[in-house]
């Protein structure tokens, strides 16, 4: 193998990896958030995220049960997880933001302030 397909190959390898790692770099990165909206709600999520040795764990509030997602993935699943709970307790009317509980029942009410934070709700958590 003379030098210059040595060299081709070494840098088709530098590529691959670049790209590889790339893409997993944005596939662990969680989807962007309201700021105002997002820590509005935090409060009455079903969960809380709580720094550990070895990363983050998610505990759950209501059985005090403990997930350890991989490090790669805990902001995903907390995403998943807001989903998830969005589609049980949220209800979008006009410009109001409606918390509910498990009964139904309305807990909170969040204004929303513009036509951004009506859209973030409705694509992130598909209202």
């Amino acid at each position: 193998m003379n030098k210059r397909v040595s060299n081709l190959l070494l840098l088709g390898f530098f590529i691959g990896f670049f790209v590889i790692g790339y893409i997993s770099f944005n596939d662990a990165i969680p989807q962007e958030k309201n700021k105002r909206v997002y820590n509005l709600l935090k409060p009455h999520f079903k969960y809380v995220l709580e720094p550990s040795m070895s990363g983050f764990t998610i505990k759950y509030k209501e059985t005090g049960e403990k997930e350890k997602p991989p490090a790669s993935e805990v902001f995903k699943r907390v995403d998943e997880l807001d989903k998830e709970w969005g589609k049980e307790h949220l209800q979008l009317k006009g410009n109001r933001l409606e918390v509910v509980d498990n009964n139904k029942k309305v807990i909170s009410v969040i204004i929303l302030k513009d036509e951004k934070e009506i859209a973030w709700i409705k694509h992130f958590f598909n209202k």
